[in-house]
């Protein structure tokens, strides 16, 4: 039986991973791990979140244009959530407070897989997909033609500019127009794995301070 303690460990040793050693994941593992994602908790239980697999060297490779630095990852899924159901539109477009579910779901959904991949000793690395990387490795375009790029960006065309993430998804992977990105995980075996005690990231450390000082505390001294 796996215990508390263990899952409390589990959830301390796992680490985002951004070098992969080439290793390829079975697709069989992939897909269990998706499994243990589509079993967390969505609002309403609507179980919007849909997810694309790309474990194919060249669909690697079109991701790299966005994310570099994850040479050697063994497949990414894209996950996505459905518009065309009937709940979707209910919530997530005409009831304005209600909008910020597929967020709160596709959280749920990564944790539950990053662990359970990490439970088979399958390292992972949760990413937000944008232009950023896939930009800065481009040749700058002249400024008319960045003008151009910018109205289009402004009134919605997004498909039509080359250098663009909606573009990617759309004609290169074909995507129906229905399904709206939300994020992406990439899966591999790790070719240096991070240090809690020793490295940092984004300005802070890996390691985490004790739990109190995480805790709002909303006592008022008496005067």
């Amino acid at each position: 039986m796996f215990s508390s303690n263990r899952l409390l460990d589990l959830i301390k040793e796992r680490r985002s991973v951004r070098f992969f050693n080439g290793e390829k994941v079975a697709r069989e593992d992939v897909l269990s791990i998706i499994e243990a994602g589509i079993w967390a908790p969505t609002g309403c239980n609507n179980q919007e979140l849909r997810f694309l697999i790309l474990d194919k060297q060249e669909e690697l490779e079109e991701i790299l244009e966005f994310k570099p630095f994850f040479r050697g990852v063994s497949a990414v899924v894209l996950i996505f959530y459905d518009m065309s159901l009937p709940m979707s539109y209910k919530m997530y477009v005409k009831n304005r407070a209600e909008r910020h579910l597929p967020y709160v779901d596709v959280g749920l959904a990564l944790e539950n897989m990053i662990l359970y991949a990490k439970s088979r000793n399958i390292d992972s690395c949760i990413f937000n997909l944008s232009e950023y990387h896939f930009k800065i490795h481009r040749k700058e375009k002249s400024f008319v033609k960045r003008m151009v790029n910018l109205v289009k960006l402004k009134l919605g065309f997004h498909k039509s500019i080359e250098e663009n993430l909606i573009f990617f998804l759309r004609t290169s992977l074909k995507i129906p127009e229905h399904f709206k990105i939300l994020c992406g995980v990439a899966f591999g075996y790790a070719k240096n794995y991070p240090d809690v005690k020793t490295e940092s990231h984004g300005d802070k450390k890996l390691m985490r301070e004790a739990v109190d000082n995480y805790i709002i505390n909303t006592e008022r001294s008496v005067q």
